[in-house]
């Protein structure tokens, strides 16, 4: 992820500027405001643009834990961020 800068990320992995844009760390509300999450500490977690995106378009809602137990699934499989970004 990247705070300052979408052209340095993009020209360290080797992405273009567009694929950069996904990785912009955003805050992630871990019980969505929507769903009387608040703006603590406790409720909060640095996630890409892509992933914050990606989590509130499910259909299944899933917990903080079972998401963060979804991405380390993908993560030992080698399938999470593979640049084949899907029409975000």
């Amino acid at each position: 992820m990247w705070v300052n800068s979408a052209l340095r990320y993009a020209k360290f992995y080797g992405c273009t500027i567009t694929q950069a844009q996904h990785m912009k760390c955003t805050a992630e509300h871990l019980l969505a405001k929507q769903d009387g999450g608040k703006d603590h500490g406790w409720n909060i977690s640095a996630a890409c643009k892509l992933c914050n995106q990606r989590r509130h378009r499910r259909n299944d809602h899933l917990s903080p834990n079972a998401y963060r137990e979804l991405v380390q699934r993908k993560l030992k499989k080698g399938t999470w961020h593979s640049f084949q970004i899907d029409g975000v």
